[in-house]
């Protein structure tokens, strides 16, 4: 990979959030454009993510028993996944004329996209397995730990001392997506601390850094969902929906510079 190819790449990924960002900020402007933009853009971001993920598989597909093709193969479909999510939730609001779509048939695609790209990440760890020491373990655990009870479990705990007024289902589902997304971060994190230590394979460790931050973007942005879906002051067009955006453009990036790395 050249480096005026990644710098372009770097570039386009950069303008694309703060375009987003700019819609988001002046959206009182155009309040009929902007519920109908944060409906459809998000599906669109979600698809780029899974193209970048696809042309990733492309490239390390051998066999299906090979450890690299099963890991980018459960990348591809965990991302297919959340891009369903994100179509369903569209086919909500826009055809169903269904506003908040919560809990839904977008969530049951959402939560199932979890499991691939878990096992990806899991796989993953494995080929690292014998760069992993003690101290990696112990580091990640603390920093996902220390993160879960600075930031995270207070606003858990508004979570769902709002969502004592809502029914079981609502209250877990609001439970899981937080829930999975630390484990997610967890795993990445781990991957992280072993390139960032060993140096192994060149600058695959910057990809593993950027998919670290659009897990820790999926993190407050599912919690700042569930947060304000169960006060009721979440709508369409709300502007934790940039921190959802910019981790499918972070996953995306992640996806084409570790293809274009090895």
């Amino acid at each position: 990979m050249t480096i005026g190819n990644v710098k372009i790449v770097y570039w386009l990924c950069l303008i694309s959030a703060i375009a987003v960002a700019i819609v988001y900020i002046f959206q009182s402007f155009y309040p009929d454009f902007m519920y109908t933009f944060s409906n459809v853009f998000p599906p669109l971001v979600a698809g780029v993510s899974v193209l970048a993920s696809f042309f990733a598989l492309r490239k390390y597909w051998s066999n299906i028993g090979s450890r690299l093709s099963k890991i980018w193969f459960c990348f591809v479909f965990g991302m297919l996944f959340w891009f369903l999510g994100e179509f369903g939730w569209a086919v909500y609001t826009m055809i169903l004329n269904v506003e908040i779509p919560y809990p839904s048939i977008a969530d049951v695609f959402w939560l199932s996209g979890y499991v691939p790209l878990f096992v990806a990440l899991l796989l993953y760890i494995q080929l690292l397995k014998p760069a992993i020491s003690g101290k990696m373990l112990l580091g990640a655990g603390i920093i996902v730990t220390g993160m879960s009870a600075t930031v995270l479990s207070p606003l858990m705990i508004s979570t769902f001392s709002e969502a004592s007024q809502q029914d079981f289902a609502t209250a877990s589902i609001s439970f899981a997506y937080p829930s999975l997304d630390l484990l997610l971060l967890l795993t990445a994190i781990l991957g992280l601390l072993v390139f960032t230590v060993t140096r192994l394979e060149g600058r695959i460790g910057v990809a593993w850094f950027f998919m670290n931050i659009a897990i820790l973007l999926n993190v407050f942005g599912d919690m700042t969902f569930s947060y304000t879906t169960m006060n009721n002051t979440y709508y369409n067009g709300h502007p934790q929906e940039l921190l959802l955006i910019w981790g499918y453009l972070l996953f995306a990036l992640a996806f084409y510079v570790h293809a274009k790395e090895l």
